[in-house]
């Protein structure tokens, strides 16, 4: 998930000794914050993630009239929860009016990380239950693009989750009561996001309301109970989405490849109809 928004700013002096600071939080969920920070003829660009846990990758592109980079780089920039980074400072180029003008975008997870390919994942429900698949990868409904690596089974409300691959839970939301096929119950879908060792996230999303067995912080193991499978979101039935994901420079997480292990052996992609146990 991720947010953007465009900042201008046009000064014609500086004025020395006195320093002068805006902000700016994302849109819709205010969880992460541009901060820059006026001071004679220079310019400082903080960043700050408001998630307790959930490491997040920002990208920032600013360009600028009469200003030069002095200190600090480019990105995109990894911010672990509840952080506040310097990023850059910009400082005037030369006596003239000068301005900038940014825009950013955030998604979930590290860009930096790379995926352990010889893990296998649990099944995410009980041992010796069996469940349908309703799309996998480059699904027509939804898992296309950045997203395309992603598995959606089929299942009733109040099934129990498990934990697919061991790792530090690092955000639950559980107060959403809304679902549907549109666009707009996007942003609905209780979820929990456990990070794996190598730093890679793993996204289980559409759990009812109150659907949480777990915490943020909490270490769970693979097979661990974490929580129970809803209709939240955007969703078209009662079902479990599970995928991979890590940081990128889009406005998506990028899903990554994973394996199944299941009865008949380890399976990526699983296709639609498929009966996972």
């Amino acid at each position: 998930m991720s947010q953007f928004r465009v900042f201008l700013l046009a000064l014609f002096f500086a004025l020395p000794g006195v320093a002068f600071a805006e902000r700016v939080c994302d849109e819709k969920f205010g969880q992460v914050c541009i901060e820059t920070v006026q001071s004679g003829g220079e310019i400082t660009f903080l960043a700050e993630n408001r998630h307790a846990r959930l490491p997040v990758t920002l990208n920032i592109e600013v360009s600028t009239t009469n200003l030069r980079r002095v200190k600090g780089g480019a990105g995109p920039f990894v911010l672990q929860g509840k952080t506040k980074v310097e990023l850059f400072t910009l400082a005037q180029h030369r006596n003239a009016a000068w301005s900038y003008r940014y825009d950013f975008t955030w998604s979930r997870g590290d860009i930096t990380a790379r995926h352990d390919d010889s893990v296998a994942y649990q099944l995410p429900f009980a041992p010796g239950a069996a469940f349908n698949v309703g799309q996998s990868c480059n699904g027509a409904f939804s898992h296309r693009g950045a997203v395309r690596y992603a598995v959606d089974i089929d299942m009733p409300i109040g099934t129990p989750i498990h934990a697919a691959r061991a790792g530090t839970v690092v955000e639950v939301k559980e107060d959403s009561r809304r679902g549907g096929a549109g666009s707009k119950y996007r942003d609905d879908g209780n979820h929990i996001i456990i990070q794996h060792s190598d730093r890679t996230l793993g996204q289980y999303f559409h759990l009812k309301q109150g659907g949480a067995a777990v915490r943020i912080g909490q270490t769970v193991r693979a097979g661990t109970l974490i929580g129970y499978s809803g209709n939240t979101g955007q969703s078209t039935g009662p079902h479990l989405h599970f995928d991979v994901v890590k940081g990128s420079r889009g406005v998506e997480s990028e899903t990554l490849p994973f394996r199944f292990a299941t009865s008949g052996g380890a399976m990526r992609c699983p296709p639609k109809g498929t009966v996972l146990r």
